[in-house]
């Protein structure tokens, strides 16, 4: 019986150490980059950071009601369309899509010269979709521009074609929008994502061990038996 009892202790522990990475893996943001384009007085997408070590990571801010600087660095949880109760604007499912659709248009026209003005609106057009306050400091022009971006997102977007975004929420929001100590951005990772294969990869791998262990004691506890 102690035998039995403590090989099942050792199976435990071997599993708290497999797990213990993932539950204790911090996932960091530090801001690089501004880019070049300004409008209203504020710059626009795409900002560039160094997310968990990945540097100049293209990422597009969903959140005005918060700041961000050059050199500031916050931890966040990584959401996901299937996780957006925890994102900062709860389940507005779909505004984020909305805001999806607007972010991959602002990352098609970045890439060539000559579209700061359009892409000024669509990031305005991202921040107005939870906050219609972003507006207040355009210009009639500007909000027409604007306005156009949000009449273009397609009626029946669904979550499932934005399996490749993740939303990087920053902890220690303690009152909600306006009191985070960074901004709530939006990545495009590989399709599935990267770090969600690695966890199942993780998880996986820690779990053979365990099997191949626990088979193990069990044979050579029958060994001696015999």
């Amino acid at each position: 019986m102690m035998g039995s009892t403590q090989k099942w202790w050792g199976v435990v522990a071997l599993a708290l150490v497999c797990l213990a990475p993932c539950a204790f893996a911090t996932s960091s943001l530090m801001m690089t980059g501004a880019g070049n384009n300004v409008m209203g007085g504020y710059y626009v997408g795409p900002y560039y950071a160094t997310v968990n070590g990945a540097a100049n990571t293209p990422v597009i801010c969903d959140d005005f009601a918060d700041e961000t600087y050059i050199g500031s660095s916050w931890n966040y949880t990584p959401n996901t369309f299937s996780t957006l109760g925890s994102a900062l604007w709860g389940n507005q499912t779909q505004n984020y899509e909305g805001a999806a659709w607007l972010t991959l248009q602002m990352l098609s026209l970045n890439s060539s010269p000559g579209n700061a003005t359009q892409v000024g609106y669509l990031s305005y057009a991202i921040w107005s979709l939870f906050d219609s306050a972003a507006l207040n400091g355009l210009n009639s022009t500007q909000i027409a521009g604007v306005d156009y971006w949000l009449g273009m997102i397609p009626s029946n977007l669904t979550a499932g074609q934005f399996s490749n975004f993740e939303i990087l929420t920053p902890q220690g929001c303690t009152n909600g929008p306006g009191s985070c100590p960074g901004q709530e951005f939006m990545v495009t990772v590989p399709e599935g994502g990267s770090a969600a294969m690695y966890l199942l990869f993780a998880a996986l791998s820690c779990f053979a061990a365990i099997l191949f262990r626990r088979r193990g004691q069990t044979a050579a506890a029958r060994s001696s038996i015999a």
